[in-house]
């Protein structure tokens, strides 16, 4: 399982919901310009479906997991001119990548 602190769970019922969920991410979501990409991403993001259907006749449950992660990118900072908070930013996306393995 995926232990992430802070991490917020949100149930959805409906593709409303989702598109809501969806919708709220994105505005939490950081970015900002560097000299190697205009919209270059400063967050990780995560994103967990768990599914569970009813067979109509069996009632027989079934169960899946999907996974979607989007990681920032590593940069080279000679490259993308990074300076003061996107500096700053850019070493803690390093060291988070490298504590990946």
């Amino acid at each position: 399982d995926l232990s992430v602190p802070g991490l917020t769970e949100i149930e959805v019922k409906t593709l409303d919901d989702v598109v809501k969920v969806m919708e709220k991410g994105d505005k939490n979501r950081s970015t900002a310009q560097t000299a190697m990409n205009s919209s270059s991403s400063r967050s990780h993001l995560i994103l967990s479906v768990s599914l569970t259907g009813v067979d109509a006749v069996s009632y027989a449950l079934t169960r899946g997991k999907l996974m979607l992660v989007d990681l920032a990118g590593s940069e080279r900072i000679s490259r993308s001119e990074a300076k003061g908070q996107r500096l700053v930013e850019a070493a803690a996306i390093n060291k988070s990548l490298t504590s990946l393995g």
